[in-house]
């Protein structure tokens, strides 16, 4: 049986404390973190607060329901994916399987064996694929209350990778620094691969700030597509020097190896990794991500020009057919949307996309899952949520599920 990621969150929704006393210390042996809230009312507060890998519940509240609770989950963009477990001491098939129905994982009956309960969240925790957005901006870090639902950090990406401690890290923008406190908190040492896609400001400013850097518990590789400007570890060197930051690499106590990502393909624990050029200033990879049966494509920085009048139609055409074939049938592609189509007009040749171009593409190459990110700083909040629901309706005429990135947001998906 595949061991779970150490440290993922079970959050336990139920009335009866003696019930989530005895679950928690259960599970805390089997090294989860364990919450719980005691009332309906709160509860989806408490979810978004602690943002958990799974949850455990009861149907039944003496001020609500749990169904309710469960279809307020499911239909959240936000938790559509998340594994729910329910408990209950009633035995009616009708209620199960219109929990199932609502989307619940699996049903319980009280009294429960624990081993049971525990070999269930094994399964479905330890199959399971995560991918984290901790930045989800493009060019410059946007502050303000006009860009606090999507977020407004520069780009990182997190991939829990099934039966793996070892972290999984796409681009260090400034989205790095929250995962590196939520690391810290952990109070564990942490080891981990951290792949650049290239290294303009906005893929790399987080990096000084990421805290697991200075504690030499910590071991790290880095790579990033061979530079003309220098090697991995001499790009990355030269942006934290004096002249540039009060923070150096000589205060980095963590293990660190830099290396040049193999075009080709790199095989690692539970996962193989290729790349070919972006259409981008400067070498910039295209990432695959092979997990299991999945591919996950990473592609924050992009520029796919498909308009029939353009001036570069003719370059774009061979490379148009290069980036189809490696992005093809895509169980999730993470794709660069700095532009509508209005604005790209006038920006082409700039290494970004409009997202319109985007969707159009990812449909065409049988993308299962498109997630639209690197927003320009000149969209707001109110901006995305209307471009959201343009990405949707455009999707919807094929099988593709499309969404904007969000900070926070977590897609689970079996490997």
């Amino acid at each position: 049986m595949a061991k779970t990621e150490r440290g993922m969150k079970i959050l336990m929704i139920e009335d009866d404390l003696t019930l989530c006393e005895l679950v928690g210390s259960f599970l805390r042996k089997k090294g989860y973190k364990f919450y719980q809230h005691n009332t309906f009312e709160g509860a989806i507060q408490s979810v978004y607060d602690i943002r958990p890998d799974l949850i455990i519940m009861d149907l039944h509240f003496p001020d609500g329901n749990g169904l309710h609770l469960c279809k307020q989950l499911k239909d959240d963009e936000n938790f559509e994916n998340l594994p729910i477990l329910v408990l209950t001491g009633r035995d009616y098939p009708v209620e199960k399987d219109i929990a199932l129905k609502a989307g619940v994982t699996d049903f319980f009956h009280k009294p429960m064996v624990y081993s049971k309960l525990a070999e269930k969240i094994e399964e479905v925790l330890g199959d399971a694929i995560q991918i984290s957005f901790w930045g989800v901006r493009g060019s410059i870090p946007c502050p303000g209350k006009e860009f606090s639902h999507f977020g407004g950090n520069t780009t990182c990406v997190q991939i829990k990778v099934p039966a793996q401690k070892q972290l999984l890290i796409l681009d260090a923008g400034t989205g790095i620094r929250n995962l590196g406190s939520q690391l810290i908190e952990e109070e564990e040492p942490v080891t981990g691969r951290i792949f650049l896609t290239h290294p303009h400001w906005d893929h790399i400013q987080g990096f000084p700030f990421f805290k697991p850097l200075f504690s030499e518990r910590n071991k790290f590789d880095v790579y990033m597509p061979q530079q003309i400007t220098g090697s991995t570890k001499e790009v990355l060197v030269d942006q934290v020097s004096y002249t540039y930051s009060p923070i150096t690499s000589q205060m980095f106590k963590a293990h660190l190896d830099y290396h040049p990502i193999k075009r080709e393909g790199q095989n690692f624990e539970g996962y193989s990794v290729r790349y070919i050029s972006a259409n981008h200033p400067v070498e910039t990879a295209i990432y695959k991500f092979e997990i299991g049966r999945k591919k996950i494509v990473f592609c924050p920085d992009n520029e796919l020009n498909t308009l029939e009048n353009s001036s570069m139609r003719g370059k774009n055409l061979p490379y148009l057919k290069q980036f189809d074939a490696f992005v093809s049938e895509a169980d999730v592609l993470i794709h660069n949307a700095q532009f509508d189509l209005e604005e790209y007009r006038s920006m082409e040749n700039r290494g970004h996309s409009a997202w319109e171009l985007v969707v159009e593409r990812a449909k065409k190459n049988g993308v299962k899952h498109l997630v639209l990110t690197h927003f320009g700083p000149d969209f707001t909040d109110d901006e995305l949520l209307k471009v959201d629901e343009k990405v949707k309706k455009m999707a919807k005429d094929s099988q593709m599920h499309a969404e904007l990135a969000r900070e926070g947001h977590t897609i689970h998906m079996s490997g």
